[in-house]
């Protein structure tokens, strides 16, 4: 029995079907067809049931799925069990959010790979909530997201650090009143479907400012770039590390809103989890240097696996 099959067969099931699994494994849909038929074959029983025009799992195929997974996490622990520094060599592919991208990830990432040669890194910018369905269905094997409301059982999440809300605003933008600001000039909005935008949102409701809609954007750079050229303000989350050449802005506390608290979310299943704890202890210590306090306790950093 191929173990490539058996990636392949978790693939199908965690995508719904072989043309979306073909995407995530990097196959044509053909291929990823003629594999589940081998496998069948190989065991002798239906795993599909092909009466419709996208295949489904069969009962007893959906019962594999779950021994085929163990298998898997087997296999990708066997070196490393043995050896005791397999951990040090892999592939990780990590999620972050666009707000991270030009400050705490770089620097994470770089110190990473100064310290660990073997370890290579993939990184996948997206939403929190894209980024959340992507570890939840084993694509992505942890990412750096806002907090989530929920957090399932089968996952893991590691608060990192807590970014206050603050107004940004034209440097030459007379008085330090966030709500005389934000009624004064056009308001550009963060992403409303962003985890933070909603957070945003509410305070906004809360509060019953009348604001002048300008326009919404999604990433920090583009919208300190409209603020520093007069366009508008904003409410954003203050960077835990900033980028490496900010603009010339206001930043003005915003007072009586919530943090948006950023952490690493992961399955407790992935096999990688040693890998994770490093990245983790990484991002945690690439916040205290730039000065933050973590939204971690000193008693849970000490306890990571390294």
């Amino acid at each position: 029995m191929s173990f490539r099959r058996l990636k392949t067969l978790i693939a199908v099931a965690e995508c719904g079907s072989f043309v979306k699994a073909a995407n995530s494994t990097f196959l044509t849909p053909a291929a990823v067809s003629q594999q589940m038929k081998i496998l069948e074959q190989e065991m002798g029983v239906a795993l599909f049931d092909r009466k419709n025009r996208t295949p489904s799992l069969t009962p007893l195929g959906s019962a594999l799925v779950s021994k085929a997974r163990e298998v898997v996490q087997a296999y990708e622990n066997m070196v490393s069990s043995v050896t005791g520094d397999g951990v040090l060599e892999d592939d990780l592919a990590i999620g972050a959010v666009p707000t991270t991208m030009t400050g705490l990830i770089p620097r994470a990432v770089k110190s990473l790979r100064d310290s660990y040669s073997g370890l290579h890194i993939r990184i996948i910018p997206g939403l929190s909530s894209e980024l959340y369905s992507l570890v939840d269905r084993g694509f992505l094997d942890a990412a750096v997201l806002s907090e989530p409301v929920r957090v399932y059982e089968h996952m893991r999440w590691l608060p990192i650090v807590d970014e206050p809300l603050i107004v940004l605003a034209p440097d030459d933008a007379p008085g330090d009143d966030p709500r005389e600001l934000l009624e004064s000039y056009p308001f550009i909005r963060f992403n409303s479907r962003a985890w933070v935008g909603q957070l945003i949102d509410q305070w906004l409701k809360s509060q019953q400012l009348k604001i002048r809609e300008g326009m919404e954007l999604d990433t920090l750079e583009s919208i300190s770039a409209m603020v520093f050229h007069g366009l508008g303000v904003s409410i954003v989350p203050m960077r835990c590390v900033p980028s490496p050449r900010p603009l010339e802005l206001k930043r003005i506390p915003l007072p009586a809103t919530s943090p948006r608290r950023l952490g690493l979310l992961s399955r407790h299943d992935n096999a990688r989890f040693k890998l994770i704890d490093i990245v983790f202890h990484e991002l945690s210590c690439v916040v205290e240097l730039s000065g933050q306090l973590p939204a971690l306790s000193p008693i849970l950093l000490k306890d990571v696996a390294l």
